[in-house]
């Protein structure tokens, strides 16, 4: 598997969701914590859901914050 920068993958995520998305994003956080990654969803409501994506592909990052969005 390549190097991929999940940060920048997030970031740009983000930005396609808060624009285009029905969902009321106000951010998408990404952040490691003793080795394992992380996405921290936050609504404008203020509710907040985080993901476990340690291990994912670029791919794999998308298809676990589709399933965490419905």
């Amino acid at each position: 598997m390549k190097n991929e920068n999940k940060k920048m993958f997030i970031s740009t995520v983000e930005n396609a969701l808060m624009l285009y998305s029905r969902e009321n994003i106000a951010q998408l956080e990404y952040w490691v914590c003793n080795g394992d990654e992380y996405i921290t969803v936050k609504y404008t409501t203020g509710f907040e859901k985080t993901i476990n994506i340690t291990g994912d592909s670029c791919v794999a990052v998308m298809y676990d914050l589709y399933r965490a969005m419905i």
